[in-house]
């Protein structure tokens, strides 16, 4: 049996799937089970069969605990049980990293089965792909840019020396990622930062947000910057995430989906407060009342429509690094390009682009197309599944649609953009390895054409701090599974990574 994993299809123990005698049961995948406490991996590890497959091209996307969930799933005895698994495997690394990955490897040799693009077979590669090629385009701030990064940067460092003073750093976790998070939303676009506000939710978001204590708002925004937080409808953990008054977390488009049914209380067991927008508010309405907190400028401050986003002093220099990109690709129209629509006033081809990015960036770059009259797709977290299927079909079928944009979790799995051969990055994730299935929906069997991927950053910035955290945990990940010499243990950012990050 092959499961493509659905929360609706192994959400209940005692359900048809659960109650069968499975000869092989196989994960397609499967790191959507790496957390084991979710309940979509326990009733996983629950089906029964003679024979357990695990099939996923990022096993390990966090931590080395990832692993154990797998383990527990093919029932690979004695480390499926978690406290021998962390006393053999888990401490020993964080203790002395290269023999502790050294016993990793061995005792993942015996389970599984890697295979890359790189992998030969009888001398020659398992697939043949087009090439792929990486460009890191480093480009700078314009002045009032630069101006404006410098002293939100100057600010965030003086709180962090602030935690650090007064020994608060551990306590203060969220409100630092809060800070990161803030100097990285400054590299996209100064208005992420300066308030302006997509929230999907409602108006009285940051109201409602507002009647939680503080501590509350803290630590939730630390289970949804540190992935821990599961959506209480679907299991999974949440993507566009809103958390209820509650205090519960949620997809956006499973809560929605939910108040739009008969129900209008919370799903979660015990809990039975009533939910209407009045009560759900995003993750970007937590950020900035906690931001109130701290002193720095909220959603509420600026009231700016389109027009006034479009304006030189609202400039962004990965926007426009992105449109003369899209200006030169117009430019190179060449025979093996995809001849597909115009851009502006040019008369000439450009190639199917694939713009990945998160969802507040994307209404900004959304209303410069508009401006440029470039057509578009665009693809995230908040759009029903029909509504995906149709902006993936349009883009792959439609001459005149040339661009799709996406966020970066909803690009990152499940989705065939082979119509793409050009991928922009201009947002860097923590962790490498969404960036990468990022890339891979459009470098995969069936692209016939050379990919060119450019990841878009700014020089100067905690943008240059986070490639080096990235390959860092490249090196985890390669260490894990015997494919470099050396080790790593980096997984959550630890006080060290954060010093390295605000230059302390």
């Amino acid at each position: 049996m092959f499961f493509t994993i659905h929360h609706k299809s192994v959400k209940h123990k005692c359900g048809t799937l659960a109650r069968v005698v499975w000869f092989r049961v196989v994960l397609d995948e499967a790191q959507t089970i790496k957390n084991h406490r979710t309940q979509v991996a326990r009733a996983c590890c629950s089906l029964r069969a003679k024979w357990r497959w695990c099939l996923s091209g990022t096993p390990i996307q966090n931590t080395i605990d990832d692993l154990y969930s797998y383990f527990r799933f093919l029932k690979y005895d004695p480390y499926a049980v978690y406290k021998f698994f962390c006393n053999t495997l888990k401490f020993p690394i964080s203790k002395n990293s290269l023999h502790g990955y050294k016993k990793l490897q061995a005792v993942l040799r015996a389970v599984m089965l890697r295979r890359t693009k790189g992998t030969l077979l009888d001398g020659q590669p398992i697939i043949n792909l087009p090439p792929k090629k990486v460009n890191l385009s480093k480009v700078d701030f314009s002045v009032e840019e630069r101006s404006f990064y410098r002293k939100l940067e100057a600010d965030s460092r003086s709180q962090f020396k602030a935690y650090a003073a007064a020994g608060t750093l551990s306590q203060n976790y969220a409100n630092i990622l809060l800070m990161l998070l803030r100097l990285r939303q400054a590299c996209d676009h100064p208005q992420l930062v300066k308030g302006y506000n997509s929230d999907p939710v409602g108006k009285e978001s940051e109201e409602a947000v507002k009647r939680l204590p503080r501590e509350a708002r803290i630590n939730l925004l630390n289970r949804l910057e540190s992935s821990s937080a599961i959506c209480c409808v679907c299991d999974d953990p949440p993507e566009n995430p809103v958390v209820t008054l509650c205090g519960h977390v949620f997809c956006y488009q499973c809560v929605s989906e939910y108040v739009a049914g008969d129900e209008n209380t919370c799903p979660v067991r015990r809990c039975r407060e009533q939910l209407g927008r009045d009560v759900v508010f995003s993750e970007s309405a937590l950020r900035n009342c906690i931001t109130d907190d701290l002193g720095c400028s909220s959603s509420q401050d600026i009231d700016l429509d389109k027009s006034v986003i479009l304006k030189n002093e609202f400039s962004s220099a990965k926007i426009k690094a992105v449109l003369d990109i899209l200006q030169s690709l117009s430019k190179q129209g060449s025979p093996n390009s995809a001849q597909h629509g115009q851009m502006s006033s040019s008369s000439q081809p450009y190639d199917d682009d694939d713009v990945t990015i998160w969802t507040g960036m994307l209404d900004l770059i959304e209303m410069c197309f508009d401006d440029k009259c470039i057509e578009f797709r665009r693809l995230d977290g908040t759009m029903s599944l029909a509504a995906r299927d149709r902006a993936v079909k349009e883009f792959s079928n439609d001459p005149d649609v040339t661009v799709m944009l996406m966020s970066l979790k909803a690009g990152n799995l499940g989705l065939n953009m082979v119509a793409a051969c050009h991928v922009i990055l201009l947002d860097l994730w923590w962790n490498p390895t969404t960036e990468d299935q990022a890339i891979d929906r459009a470098h995969r069997i069936g692209q016939t054409r050379p990919v060119t991927v450019t990841r878009i950053t700014i020089k100067d910035t905690v943008e240059d701090r986070i490639l080096e955290l990235q390959e860092d945990k490249r090196k985890m990940v390669a260490s894990a599974f015997g494919e470099d010499r050396g080790g790593s243990s980096a997984t959550r950012l630890t006080v060290d990574d954060l010093k390295y990050l605000f230059m302390v």
